[in-house]
Formats: C-alpha cells, structure tokens, sequence
C-alpha cells in the first residue's frame, strides 16, 4: 500500500507497508463553503436542467414511467421539499389517482422528482394540473383571510389607542400587589387641590428610603435630623 498525504497515522498491515488511520477531516466551516449554493443556481436555469430529448434548458421534464401504466414522472427545476410535498398532499386527495410521492435526487440540484399514477380515466397531467389549480385557490383564500385579519387587527387597535382622560373624569387605577389597600380607587386631580396625591407621593418617596412610612416615623433627635434626611423635604407631620 502507498501513502497518502492526507494520512494522520500509519499502521502496517501484513508487512505490506504502512497503511492510513484516518483521512484528514474538513471543519464545519468547510463543509458549508463547500455545500454553500450560487444564487445563480436557487434562481436560474444552468446546463443541468438541459432536457436530452430536445437538447433544451427548461423547468419541467415529463418522462413515462416505463414500469407502471398510466404513471408519469415530472423532473421540477428550481423547487424543494415545499412545493414537493404540498404536490403530494393535494394529489392524494384525488380519488382518480393511486400513487404519488416525491423525491430530492441531489441536495445540490435544485430539483425534484414527482413521481404520479393514476387510473386509466385520467391522466398524471391531468391529475397535477388540477391539484396546482386547487393549491392556487386555496393559497388565494389564506392570503384574503390573513389580509382581513389584518385589517381587523389594525382597526381594532387604532380604535382602543388611549386618549387624555376628560376633565373631572375618574381614573382608574393600575393593577397593585396583593395585600396594598386601593386608596385612590375614587381619586379625582381636583381633590384637595392634588395635596392628597402630593401626600401619597411623599410617603412612597421616603419609604423607598427606608427611614419613613406613613404608619411610623422613628425617633430622631433635633441634631440629626438634618443629616439623616440631608436637603429632602421633611414629609408632612
């Protein structure tokens, strides 16, 4: 046995030589450039979607299935998995046809190969022309759905946008944690002259502080109570 460069070992095997281990691996990284398709080839048409029989470049090739009567197979350039299996769904719904199925010969071909049969009053191409024919209205009836939704959505929000409350009109309250008594279920900007709110406002503040709470204020002496609250308002006694 030779070498081989890409080698990472030997071994010998019967005194022939020395023999490889393991082939050098590509990365991941590799593979994908490697695998990695020309957008000229997800869109257009190359020599490989050249039809022997006409010498032509076309989409579809419609070969007879020399094996089975009534069959037909369809060669679909620049279609995947997608159209291939929405194809082989709307074609068994068909009672006239007896097989269809699908393949991807080549990863790297963008092509598929539907494969169909059906009974003798009917015809494969018959059978795929209306199968694309109802996946066209049914498409066309997903889109106006989705559409109407749509525009159903959009109006219904535009409809319920918040607006500046009226003048001396009640606001509600927002959502509070269990157990936090709801005291301005009934509030009003009017009431009091808003010293009511001004009250609430400072007790929080000086709660969040943790020197001060609306139901007790610790003893401070008359030294230190400049340097316990600094330059902040004194809450209301």
């Amino acid at each position: 046995l030779g070498r081989f460069p890409e080698a990472t070992g030997t071994v010998f095997v019967g005194g022939c030589g020395p023999a490889p281990t393991s082939a050098a691996m590509a990365t991941p990284g590799q593979l994908q450039m490697y695998n990695k398709q020309e957008l000229n080839e997800l869109f257009g048409l190359d020599h490989r979607a050249k039809d022997e029989r006409t010498g032509k470049i076309h989409r579809i090739h419609i070969y007879e299935d020399e094996k089975v009567p009534d069959a037909v197979i369809f060669h679909i350039w620049l279609e995947d998995h997608t159209l291939g299996n929405l194809l082989r769904m709307e074609l068994l719904r068909n009672d006239a046809v007896l097989f269809a199925g699908y393949k991807v010969p080549h990863p790297l071909n963008n092509m598929i190969e539907l494969r169909v049969q059906t009974l003798p009053k009917s015809s494969p191409e018959k059978a795929v022309r209306q199968a694309v024919k109802n996946l066209r209205s049914e498409c066309k009836s997903m889109l106006d759905e989705f559409d109407a939704g749509l525009a159903q959505l959009s109006a219904s929000s535009s409809s319920s946008a918040p607006f500046p409350p009226a003048a001396g009109a009640k606001i509600a309250s927002p959502t509070r944690n269990a157990g936090y008594q709801d005291a301005d279920a009934a509030y009003s900007p009017s009431d009091e002259g808003g010293q009511r709110l001004q009250q609430e406002m400072d007790a929080m503040y000086f709660s969040e502080q943790g020197v001060y709470s609306p139901s007790y204020q610790p003893p401070v002496s008359p030294g230190a109570e400049e340097e316990l609250f600094g330059d902040a308002e004194m809450p209301p006694q």
